[in-house]
Parts: structure tokens; sequence; C-alpha cells
């Protein structure tokens, strides 16, 4: 089948009226034939409007036999109609008779409209020629099929643009597209009119029931001149390629503290469009939001956030996308980790000095999480073994920002096989209190440690330790300043004497 639509064009050429007369009493003609449609088509029916008069001049009336419509010239007679027993026309009066004829090639047509009657007055024989030249052309609006590309079982898409190049508009202009081995989803569109050198564009869809070529055609039915129904058609060959289903997910952990949440890219890697895609998460420590996506385009990502109401700091999560793929229901998966990572503190840098019957224990509070955490608290747990002391039995260290530390010192005496110091930490995140208990290795921190230079303690017990060195050294002190000066005075009793 040919492409673009052939249209036909026709020109009509009258002679100059001829005036058959038979007998002095009749004076009569053909006196026009009016051809319709002007541009026939091939296989059109044209119809042939003929005007016979008898002039007032004539004496007696002209009884018309037969009028028909002949080819002119050439070899044999080729009559494409004749109407018979038309009755008599008066002097001064005419009679309109229609004759059609389809012609089923193109190209210029000789014609003759021949009146055949008899002089009512004379008796004799009258015959009235016409002469009638027809050009056929195969000519109609242009039309166009396009598409886009078909997968078999998907929907797709195409559009019939009817361009009118006639020399007048064509009405009622109806567009019908059909397949062959194809759906057709949506496949009419009718439009009032075009225009001279205007166009339409006719829509359509349809579902390739199968991958492979598929012919698609589309019938375009429009009126010339008013009364004039013509057909023309348009085929093309489609190729719909197999459907190919690829979906990936892809998983990012966003969001801080407790307001944490998965951000899933949905890449569609198939060869046609996904619908109603239900992007949901399941979790055994977590709850998440779903999220519904209409469409999403062959070769394209989308994102979508599912927020996340964790009951633990950590989620193992199964991140499902269901989705349609032409005519079927499909799934895609994929496994992740959630974690929350809430205001977090933690015990490090530490170190332990002795201080005569006590210990001293320095560190920092750091925030391992991604949130403040506040009031924060570092206490002595009073135990068999620990007891707490001064001059810091606990340590409001206050507000600690994520990712931040604050020092610390806090003090505790031990006593019998103790070995190491337990110490609790208290604290707010998102208005919820945190406690955390941690053991302080005495042997590991380096508890031999003396106590520094010039330090002084604050108990009793610690005073009077203290303050025996010194008692002791002050008595040897003396004993020497005794022994001294009793010497010398016996050394100044020797000299008096003497």
């Amino acid at each position: 089948m040919r492409h673009g639509a052939a249209v036909l064009a026709c020109l009509v050429v009258v002679g100059s009226l001829p005036l058959s007369v038979a007998g002095a009493s009749v004076n009569a003609s053909v006196s026009n034939v009016d051809v319709s449609p002007s541009s026939p088509a091939p296989g059109e029916t044209v119809t042939f409007d003929t005007t016979v008069r008898n002039l007032q001049s004539s004496d007696a009336p002209l009884e018309i036999n037969a009028i028909a419509i002949r080819k002119s010239g050439g070899r044999g007679v080729t009559e494409y109609e004749r109407v018979s027993d038309l009755g008599s026309i008066s002097p001064g009066s005419t009679l309109e008779v229609p004759l059609t004829a389809s012609f089923d090639s193109s190209g210029s047509k000789d014609l003759r409209v021949i009146a055949y009657g008899r002089d009512r007055g004379t008796g004799e024989n009258v015959e009235l020629r016409y002469p009638v030249k027809l050009n056929i052309e195969e000519r109609h609006p242009q039309v166009d099929i396009t598409t886009n590309d078909s997968v078999a079982g998907v929907e797709s898409a195409g559009e019939v643009t009817v361009a009118n190049g006639l020399d007048s508009q064509i009405t009622n202009v109806e567009v019908v597209v059909e397949g062959d081995g194809v759906e057709m989803t949506e496949s009419r569109t009718v439009s009032s009119r075009v225009e001279q050198n205007g166009s339409m564009t006719a829509p359509f869809r349809f579902r390739p029931e199968s991958a492979g070529e598929h012919e698609l055609t589309a019938t375009v039915s429009y009126t010339v001149d008013g009364d004039t129904t013509r057909t023309t058609t348009r085929t093309t060959v489609i190729d719909a390629d197999p459907l190919r289903n690829s979906v990936e997910l892809d998983t990012t952990a966003v969001g801080s503290g407790t307001d944490r949440a998965l951000r899933v890219a949905v890449s569609n890697g198939a060869n046609a469009p996904l619908s109603d895609v239900m992007v949901s998460a399941t979790s055994e420590n977590a709850s998440f939001q779903r999220v519904l996506l209409e469409n999403i385009s062959a070769s394209t990502t989308r994102q979508v956030r599912l927020n996340a109401t964790m009951d633990e700091p950590q989620a193992d999560v199964t991140v499902t996308a269901n989705y349609d793929l032409g005519s079927e229901t499909e799934q895609a998966t994929t496994e992740t980790t959630l974690r929350s990572v809430p205001g977090t503190i933690d015990i490090t840098g530490l170190d332990v000095v002795r201080q005569g019957g006590r210990l001293q224990i320095s560190g920092s509070a750091s925030n391992v999480g991604s949130t403040d955490a506040d009031s924060v608290l570092v206490s002595v747990v009073d135990t068999e073994n620990v007891t707490p002391a001064t001059p810091n039995r606990d340590y409001f260290v206050g507000t600690v920002p994520a990712s931040d530390f604050v020092s610390f010192d806090v003090y505790a005496r031990t006593e019998g096989n103790a070995t190491s110091v337990p110490l609790e930490v208290t604290y707010l995140v998102d208005d919820t209190r945190k406690r955390q208990t941690f053991d302080v290795d005495i042997d590991r921190m380096g508890g031999s440690a003396q106590q520094p230079a010039g330090q002084d303690g604050n108990s009793e017990d610690e005073d009077q330790n203290s303050m025996l060195p010194v008692f002791i050294a002050g008595g040897l002190a003396l004993l020497v300043v005794v022994g001294v000066l009793v010497r010398r005075y016996r050394s100044s009793d020797d000299d008096i004497e003497v």
C-alpha cells in the first residue's frame, strides 16, 4: 500500500451549447449539463444533471424518448447511463434529468450527453448532443501514521495526521484505526471539517498482543462538495519488542536521631513504563510509611522517602516495590539495615590516680550519637567495696553536643579486693531519660600512682596519715637540737673547772 493518500481531481469542460433541430416546427437543445462532484475519484459516482430546453419559438412539443451519456469517439459504443420514457417538453419549457456514472480508472474522459426525441408536429426524430470533458485523478487528503516504540502487552500511543491539499474544505471527517494482532484501546476520532490547506490530528492507543511485526490501518472517510463521501486508507507496519522487566531498588538511610527514614530510589530499566508502583518496607523492629507512585517512565529513576518508627536502635529491613508492567504485576525487593543513632554517651579517655585512700577518676563524656545529649550526670555507684568520695561524688556534665565530648572528675574509696569502680551516666535524649553503667578497671588504669605534691586531702584520716611523717620528722629534729645543747653545756662545764 502506498504511503500518503491519493486525491481525485476533476475538470469539467462544457461545450458551446449546440442546437440540433429536426423539422421546421421544433427549436430545442441540451442547454446545460451540471457535473457533481466536480472532482470525482475513480470508482466514485458522478451525477450529470442534464437540462433539455424547448425554445419558445418552437411550433410543437418535443417528445423525449431517452437521454444517455456515452463515451465520445473510439471504436464501438460505450454507454454509461440511459434514462427512457421521459415525456414531452412544450414550447418554452425545460426538462431536467439526472444521469449517473462511475469510472474505474483515472485520466481524461471525453463524453457526450445525447437526448433522443421526436417532433410532435412533424413526427421526425430529433437528436440533441452536449459534449462533456471530465478529468479524473486520484487525489485525497494526505494521510500519515506515526507511533511510539511499541512493546508486546504494553499500551502505546500513535496519531494519524490528515492534511487537506484539495481545492476545497472537507467535512464530516472520520478517522478509524484498526490493527492486525493489536488490541485497539482508542481508535476513532471525528472532526466537523478540515479547511483547504489545513490539517487535523487523530490520536489513538493500541496494545500489541505479541512481539514482532503488526499492521496498523487508518481509514479516513470525509465529504466533499457537500454530499459526496470518499474514503481513503493508509497502512503502516510496527515492530513490537518483547517485554523486558528490569527494576532495581537502592536504599539510603536519612535523618538523625529518632527521626530516621529510608530514601528508596526505584530505577526502571525495563523497556516500558511502570504503573501503580507501591513502595513499602517491613521489619520486626520498625514500622514504615508506604508511598504510591502512579507512573515511572522507562529508563527513569524516582525517589521516595519512607519515614520510620523504630522500636530498637537497629532494624533489618526488607524494601519492596510492587508494580504493573504491561498486563503483568511484578515485584522487586532489596534488604538493608537501618540504625537509629540518637545522642548516646560513652566514657572515653579514662585515667585513675590514687590519692592516699581514695581514687581520682578522670575522663570524657563523649556523645557518639547524632543528636545532643542533655543533663548529663556522671556518678560513682555506692557498692559493698566502693564508696563515693569528696570533693566530687558525682559530676554534672550538662549538655554534650552530637559528636562532641566534655571532661569530668569524680572520686571514690575502695575496700577489700575491689578491682573496679562502677560509674553511672544518666542523660536526656529527645526528652527520654537514658541510664548506663561503666566499670572502670583500677589495675588496668594504673592504680598505684601516688598523690601529686601539694595536694591536700579532705577527710580526717587523710589529715592524720599525711601529718604523721611531719610529727616524726619534727621529733627527730628536736632530739638533735637537745643533744647539741647538752653537749655544749657539758663542754662549758669542763672549761670552768680548768
